[in-house]
């Protein structure tokens, strides 16, 4: 019974998270403001299994955004639900993820972009596997 409330609870707090969420392509510069920009890709083309997703964070001001991602399949939401997972910096300064895609299907990607735990930005991922 609680792992049916769990998964009810996630797939509803999902859904709301994405209602929210513009959606997004590999690629291209998003502008977060005036002064922070971001753009995303994949360190190779996504398959099933681990794919390392990298952000480059473009800010004038050197400001510490700090950049999450949630991640689940909108056909079986909560099965796959990655929960809120914050992406690491890797020497170069862009932020990089593993994302784990289970099996083939389509997929949805919620970036978040947040400084002092304020939500600057959302951008929602859309692809297939």
């Amino acid at each position: 019974m609680k792992k049916i409330f769990y998964a009810l609870l996630t797939s509803l707090l999902f859904l709301s998270l994405n209602a929210k969420a513009e959606s997004i392509k590999a690629g291209k510069k998003i502008t977060i403001n005036e002064n922070t920009s971001f753009e995303y890709n994949f360190v190779e083309h996504p398959k099933v299994g681990d794919v390392i997703m990298k952000v480059i964070v473009s800010d004038e001001n050197e400001r510490n955004v700090q950049v999450f991602a949630e991640y689940d399949m909108p056909s079986m939401r909560g099965h796959h639900a990655s929960g809120k997972v914050e992406f690491k910096r890797n020497r170069a300064g862009d932020y990089v993820l593993p994302i784990h895609f289970a099996m083939p299907g389509d997929w949805e990607i919620v970036l978040t972009f947040e400084e002092n735990n304020e939500e600057l930005y959302q951008g929602k991922v859309e692809l297939e596997i």
